[in-house]
C-alpha cells in the first residue's frame, strides 16, 4: 500500500520515469492497493509483457517498490506497491533547464490518457477550460495559489467509496497570442440520442 498520501517529484529522473501515459497508469492502478505485473496488465487490458519495462523504471526511480514474493509451486509472484496514492510534479528549477516545460508535459500526458481511457459515450461531468487572458503583473501568483487551493480541497474530498475523477490544472503564460479574444471552451456530457 502506498505509504505516504502524496509525493513530490523534483528530480529528472523520478518526473521522467512519471510522465508517462502507460507508467501513470501503473500508478493509477497501483493506487488501488499491491499487484502483480499479470494483475495491472488485465486492468489495464495489455499484455503483462508490456508492462515490464515500465514498472523496472519506476521501480528504478522509487516510485514503486516490491513488496511481496509468493511462491505459487508454478511461479513467483512478485508484487508492487506505488509509495504514494498521488504524485505531484514539483521539479527542482536550480537543477532543470526548463521545469515549466516538464509542468506541461504532466498536464498533457494526464490529459492524454484520461483520452484514452474515457468511454465514447458517458453521463458523468466533464469541463474543460481553455481561457485566456492578459492580467496584471504579479497576478499569476495569486491564481497559482487560487488553484493549488483548488487541487487541495479536490484532494481532501478523495475517499474510498467514492468515484474516481481526475483534475487537471495549468497556468501558463500565454505568448503574444494571449490578447485574442476567445470564448473559453466548455465541454459537458453528451445528451441522451433521440430515436
Amino acid at each position: 500500500m502506498a505509504s505516504d498520501l502524496y509525493r513530490a517529484l523534483t528530480t529528472e529522473a523520478e518526473i521522467s520515469a512519471y510522465l508517462h501515459r502507460s507508467r501513470m497508469a501503473i500508478l493509477d492502478v497501483l493506487r488501488d492497493g499491491p499487484a502483480t505485473i499479470t494483475q495491472i496488465a488485465a486492468r489495464l487490458g495489455v499484455h503483462p509483457a508490456n508492462l515490464t519495462r515500465h514498472i523496472r523504471v519506476l521501480e528504478a526511480a522509487g516510485l514503486v517498490a516490491l513488496v511481496e514474493k509468493r511462491d505459487t509451486g508454478r511461479n513467483l509472484e512478485k508484487y508492487y506497491a506505488a509509495m504514494a496514492r498521488r504524485f505531484r510534479v514539483a521539479p527542482d528549477s536550480a537543477n532543470l533547464t526548463a521545469p515549466h516545460k516538464i509542468a506541461l508535459s504532466f498536464v498533457r500526458s494526464e490529459l492524454s490518457t484520461a483520452v484514452v481511457r474515457l468511454p465514447d459515450e458517458s453521463t458523468d461531468p466533464i469541463i474543460a477550460l481553455a481561457v485566456r487572458a492578459s492580467i496584471a503583473p504579479g497576478r499569476a501568483k495569486a491564481f497559482a495559489q487560487e488553484l493549488d487551493g483548488l487541487a487541495e480541497r479536490f484532494s481532501a474530498d478523495d475517499r474510498d467509496d467514492g468515484e474516481a475523477y481526475q483534475l487537471v490544472l495549468a497556468l501558463y503564460p500565454g505568448g503574444p497570442d494571449a490578447n485574442n479574444e476567445e470564448e473559453p471552451i466548455r465541454l459537458a456530457p453528451r445528451t441522451e440520442k433521440k430515436s
